[in-house]
């Protein structure tokens, strides 16, 4: 299923022109510099063609004959390759020894590089040797004296950054053209043809698992994978084998023949995936995940792909607002306030998306989790998380959900400056917040209890740490039908929830309230920072000492008889305080602490708008 869909991306992205996907038998390669040389066969000038990003001067990206993965061995690439292949450079050391075996595996590499040109280049047709391109290519190979590689002047200017290895990915130009050799028709299908030879004297024929084609070359192995955080450099294998406990049926289990693959079709999924995680657009990174998603339908794929990277990435690629955005946009903003999402309401609802993530596991790489659904199923994933998450206070440059990277990062200390500061949560976390998100399921109890000890420890209890604990009670109590906190999981304060821990998290904020109000607001701290962590815990230890204190706070405060009738009227449901209340507990203990704090506010905003209003009211009447 995962190795198709990416067989269809390839398939979709090979019709549009503008997609930037390699042809079969090429890929994306970097080059550095272009070797124009003459009809003759000698090189005119070497001509570097990076491109400066930033301070630094980085290889161009281009489509070239296809460079498989090689890690040990000799094995050159088509007209476009290192150095130490093209022109058999090496290094000088002052080790004589090393120095001699460098030299001497260059002129392999060279020696090997030329036997290619020479036996791709035999497949131009005979009207096309003749071109200009064919016989210079040939000639250089004829004319280069790599011994004398050192030497040549027109290779001076660049030997400092020969000799360290930087950027020396090269590729060969015609002066008297613009286009590089390897773009050349002749030279193209020379290289095409010779593959296509290849492939047909395969020692292995098939059923491919991904078009279903019988008879056809099954690749023997199959290409890296580029672009996971934390694997190996030069790639991973998505498929692969290696151990004799994987062979069956006498197939050898070194050459990927227990997952036959076709060629053609190996080339197809592994040009699509790395394509898919060289583009910021289709890929995040999420902990130790690397996760790449994509539409399965051409029309409008950039939107629909922005729609879902929005919500979910730190810095998504910008993308136009369209008329698309904007409804999903919409839709979302009404599943935070409380409205009934469904799939058949989302446009382009229908459209195919796919969403995987990815880990390194030494040479490979492990599928940590795949999902196949629609546009409008996504959405609707999507919608439930803003609706659990929705909670009142929200400030309104905070109107947008907020991405994983800032969920994650309410796990970490507040400084001094109230900047997160110290170690993030385990990376694992990360892809399990995710998968929970888009696959319906429960939040991971690790980001709870982790939010929980936070709040215990700094006594910071802000929107988005209080949503997090909304998001994971409402969702733990939704999939296991645990109903009896529905009253307190709300968006804002429900006075008539019974819920013990619920009231006494109302009546923390109420004594706090009063400790302010007593003190006409001028306090270095208040009973929250001595004291909130022991009573969302031992509540029953704790409430007695608050209570006392708070008749001296009342005795002073000018609204103490207010909060007088607001503590009784939520001790009225409290008949004892619980000696211990469970993790759970403390969570809706914070949330209805929360829920009273904004009901404050709420208050004080309404009451001040409604002065206003009056003012306005009398200047108007003058």
């Amino acid at each position: 299923m995962i190795l198709q869909s990416l067989y269809q991306r390839y398939m979709d992205l090979a019709k549009d022109p503008s997609s930037g996907v390699s042809p079969l038998y090429f890929s994306a390669g970097k080059v550095s510099y272009l070797l124009e040389i003459e009809p003759d066969g000698s090189l005119l000038q070497v001509t570097d063609i990076r491109m400066k990003q930033g301070k630094k001067m980085v290889p161009q990206l281009l489509v070239v004959p296809e460079q498989s993965s090689r890690s040990s061995g000799i094995a050159p690439y088509f007209l476009s390759d290192k150095a130490e292949y093209l022109l058999g450079h090496y290094s000088v050391v002052p080790d004589e020894k090393i120095a001699e075996k460098k030299k001497t595996d260059a002129l392999r590499k060279f020696e090997a590089s030329r036997q290619l040109a020479r036996d791709v280049l035999q497949y131009a047709k005979e009207s096309e040797k003749k071109l200009a391109v064919v016989r210079a290519m040939l000639a250089f190979y004829d004319l280069w004296d790599p011994e004398r590689v050192r030497e040549h002047p027109q290779l001076q200017h660049i030997m400092n950054d020969l000799d360290k290895g930087i950027d020396t990915n090269m590729a060969f130009r015609l002066c008297t053209q613009h286009a590089r050799i390897d773009e050349a028709d002749a030279v193209r299908t020379a290289w095409i043809v010779s593959r296509q030879q290849a492939d047909a004297e395969s020692d292995y024929n098939s059923q491919c698992l991904l078009t279903g084609e019988s008879n056809v070359p099954i690749a023997r192995t199959h290409d890296k994978i580029k672009g996971i955080r934390n694997a190996q450099s030069a790639g991973a294998s998505l498929v692969s084998f290696n151990f004799h406990s994987a062979e069956s049926y006498g197939k050898d289990s070194m050459q990927s023949y227990n997952s036959p693959v076709g060629r053609t079709a190996m080339f197809g999924y592994t040009t699509a995936l790395n394509h898919l995680l060289s583009s910021p657009r289709n890929r995040m990174w999420i902990g130790d995940m690397t996760v790449v998603f994509w539409s399965g339908q051409a029309t409008d794929a950039e939107q629909i792909e922005a729609s879902f990277a929005a919500y979910f990435d730190s810095q998504p690629e910008p993308v136009e607002d369209t008329q698309l955005t904007e409804q999903v946009q919409d839709i979302l903003k009404r599943a935070r306030n409380g409205a009934r999402l469904d799939s058949d309401m989302v446009p382009q609802g229908n459209t195919p998306f796919f969403i995987m993530g990815l880990s390194p596991n030494n040479a490979r790489v492990a599928v940590r989790f795949f999902w196949q659904g629609n546009f409008g199923e996504l959405v609707s994933r999507l919608g439930r998380h803003v609706a659990d998450l929705a909670l009142a206070g929200y400030e309104e440059h905070h109107l947008k959900t907020p991405t994983i990277y800032r969920i994650l990062a309410e796990t970490m200390r507040v400084g001094g400056d109230g900047r997160k500061v110290g170690e993030g949560p385990p990376s694992i976390i990360g892809g399990e917040l995710l998968r929970a998100v888009i696959q319906g399921k429960a939040y991971p109890l690790s980001l709870f209890t982790m939010i929980i000890n936070r709040i215990r420890a700094d006594g910071t209890v802000n929107h988005l740490r209080v949503s997090i604990v909304k998001a994971y009670l409402s969702r733990y109590s939704r999939i296991f039908r645990n109903d009896h906190l529905k009253e307190e999981l709300t968006v804002e304060l429900n006075s008539q929830a019974q819920e013990p821990a619920y009231r006494l998290g109302r009546l923390f904020a109420v004594l706090e309230k009063a400790q302010q109000e007593a003190a006409s607001g001028k306090l270095n701290a208040t009973i929250k920072d001595r004291y909130f962590g022991a009573a969302s815990s031992n509540p029953g230890a704790v409430f007695p000492i608050l209570l006392k204190l708070s008749q001296h706070h009342m005795s002073k405060s000018r609204y103490g008889d207010f909060r007088d009738r607001e503590v009784q009227e939520i001790l009225q449901e409290v008949h004892s305080f619980p000696a211990h209340l469970d993790l759970q507990r403390q969570g809706v203990f914070v949330l209805g602490y929360y829920h009273q704090k904004q009901h404050f506010a709420s208050q004080i905003k309404a009451a001040a708008e409604a002065k206003q209003e009056a003012a306005a009211a009398a200047e108007a009447a003058q």
